[in-house]
């Protein structure tokens, strides 16, 4: 798969399907939106993106593989922070380190930085930032060990 990504649980799901085809052109008939369980009803063409329930504040979880990459053109990441501008939502996305708990936070306006996740929870919870994230100035930083500073 080539985006796992995870949108705030207080934007729309709808939202973020007009916000893919608004920014990607991708159509809204090729974008799924609903539970993994009700997929195999699903009655149009067979979906590019699939957003579905996570739970958690970090919601809707959306999953989509070459098929995006071909038309978008973007990563992950470009395409997390576009999202998250035209929807003025937040998103969280693996941040390639080998933590398990480390992401990549994208504030509504686009910006992002590294925070550490909760191991504890089931659900994405932020715990605290790693480093400074400009449009999330009110989560605390906390930086990470120094074997984790080779960003």
């Amino acid at each position: 798969m080539t985006y796992g990504i995870y949108f705030d649980t207080g934007t729309p799901a709808e939202a973020l399907r007009e916000t893919l085809h608004t920014v990607y052109d991708v159509a809204p008939d090729l974008i799924y939106v609903g539970r993994y369980e009700d997929l195999p009803a699903h009655p149009g063409p067979d979906p590019v993106v699939l957003i579905t329930p996570a739970g958690g504040s970090f919601g809707h979880e959306l999953s989509a593989g070459r098929r995006l990459r071909e038309l978008t053109e973007a990563t992950p990441l470009e395409l997390a922070r576009a999202v998250c501008r035209l929807a003025r939502s937040r998103a969280l996305l693996d941040d390639g380190s080998p933590a398990p708990d480390y992401w990549f936070l994208v504030a509504a306006d686009g910006s992002y930085g590294r925070v550490m996740t909760d191991p504890d929870s089931d659900d994405l919870q932020v715990l605290y930032a790693l480093e400074a994230t400009p449009g999330d100035p009110d989560l605390p930083v906390v930086p990470p060990p120094d074997w984790a500073r080779t960003w």
